[in-house]
């Protein structure tokens, strides 16, 4: 191509002042929907963030229910299998007082009797282990270590 006529000289002038103004514009309303876009970005997040923290309660309540009906059928199989124990060995006992009278010869009261003494001797060992386990419950360290520092005992140095 030739060398530029006057007329594209200013022609190109033109287009690239044009340019350069459009390229102005475009940077003025880039800075003008500056603070604009962030908002809306923040609140954009804000609700990912609500909508996330309401799934995650939604789902936490699920559990919690779910949960709470599983404790319920916990428990009613703890009561039934407490119930079949208890049957078990009030039959386990008759069977022996039975056999004290049939095989034994013993007379009835006094097979009974021995029954009795029996179940009354196993709850005696039983509570006398309880009471070696009730000096736990009080959660003993933590009470310590909620003592005030002064009061707290410290191990004697030699």
């Amino acid at each position: 191509m030739g060398p530029a006529t006057s007329t594209e000289a200013p022609a190109a002038a033109d287009a690239a002042a044009a340019f350069h103004a459009a390229a102005a514009h475009q940077e003025a309303a880039a800075a003008a929907a500056g603070p604009e876009s962030f908002s809306r970005a923040a609140g954009s997040l804000w609700h990912e963030l609500r909508a996330s923290l309401q799934e995650r309660v939604k789902l936490f309540s699920l559990e919690a229910q779910r949960t709470g009906l599983t404790l319920v059928q916990l428990v009613l199989y703890a009561v039934l299998a407490a119930v079949l124990i208890v049957t078990a060995w009030l039959g386990l006992m008759g069977g022996l007082a039975a056999w004290l009278v049939i095989e034994r010869g013993v007379h009835w009261g006094a097979a009974l009797l021995a029954v009795v003494a029996l179940n009354l001797i196993f709850a005696g060992v039983l509570t006398w282990s309880m009471r070696g386990l009730v000096h736990r419950m009080g959660f003993p360290a933590t009470v310590r270590q909620l003592k005030p520092f002064s009061q707290q005992r410290h191990p004697q140095t030699s």
